[in-house]
């Protein structure tokens, strides 16, 4: 009787494992395709966007091409830090897709975000929220827009951290270069190929140019 009540009270938990394990798995969405990405569209299609966080809210706008800082104040901004991001968040493939329920979302830190990037595309306006990190200290989690917290589920990602090293960075490093003539347009300058350097016609090498030796005795 003892042998069989020890197999019954194993076999008890085996069930319960087993059901704690599906129970998680029916929450925790499938690993994403490689190549899937936040967002359709790409980084050239951002006209505006801003940077929320705890300490600072930062704004941009372009026109013609062009950045400016609209916020905290107005001045031509730099293109490669506007672009770096942008870039990061459009092109960035997702790790991970976790589906979960809006009152967990404190368990990825995502019911006091840690930033809040509002970004404008074709009048339409898109969120990414980004929570805590992973156990790994590698990927943050994040989710893509506000209206989720409203609905039943929400779909939380992990993305990789660096998108950090576009966001935490001075406002100084947001404005452009006022010394450098290239960066206060707030466009990034085309790319050129330098040619190889052509032969000098002045070169004192040539022979042409070279004094008559004297061949009087």
């Amino acid at each position: 009787m003892k042998l069989q009540r020890s197999t019954g009270i194993l076999l008890g938990v085996a069930i319960a494992l087993v059901t704690t394990v599906a129970l998680f798995e029916t929450q925790k969405g499938p690993q994403s395709d490689q190549g899937e990405t936040l967002y359709d569209f790409a980084e050239a299609d951002v006209s505006a966007f801003t940077l929320e966080k705890p300490e600072e809210t930062l704004a941009f706008t372009k026109t013609d091409n062009i950045w400016r800082m609209t916020e905290p104040e107005d001045a031509a901004a730099d293109p490669s830090s506007v672009a770096f991001l942008l870039n990061i968040i459009t092109n960035d493939t997702i790790q991970e897709t976790i589906t979960t329920t809006p009152d967990q979302l404190e368990t990825y830190g995502l019911d006091d975000p840690t930033a809040t990037i509002q970004l404008t595309v074709d009048e339409a306006t898109y969120t990414l929220s980004l929570g805590d990190e992973d156990f790994s200290g590698t990927s943050l989690y994040a989710i893509t827009h506000q209206e989720a917290v409203t609905t039943n589920s929400v779909d939380v990602y992990l993305i990789p951290k660096g998108i950090e090293n576009g966001i935490e960075r001075p406002i100084a490093d947001w404005l452009a270069d006022v010394e450098d003539p290239d960066s206060t347009n707030g466009e990034l300058p085309p790319q050129t190929t330098t040619p190889s350097a052509a032969p000098d016609k002045n070169d004192t090498n040539d022979s042409s140019d070279s004094p008559t030796e004297n061949t009087e005795p």
